[in-house]
């Protein structure tokens, strides 16, 4: 019971949000234990983890920048 309450909670604000932040906000979680990993248990970084690393979040700033290029782009007045 204890953890279905943030699970319920979870579902009823995805149902709010448009799918590119909570496609943004799924990465959030692999990215902090990654962090804890290397920071707080002091896990050894091989560089297969650290490229994986960077080209997921080169990824997700291209997505990202797209994204509001795309939205600078609608909010403009028709000339």
């Amino acid at each position: 019971m204890l953890t279905a309450i943030p699970l319920l909670l979870f579902a009823v604000a995805a149902r709010r949000m448009d799918y590119s932040t909570l496609g943004f906000v799924q990465f959030l979680a692999p990215t902090i234990a990654f962090v804890l990993g290397l920071t707080v248990f002091e896990e050894p970084l091989r560089p297969v983890q650290l490229a994986s690393f960077v080209l997921i979040w080169t990824a997700i700033a291209l997505f990202s920048w797209d994204l509001l290029r795309r939205h600078a782009a609608s909010a403009k007045p028709p000339a």
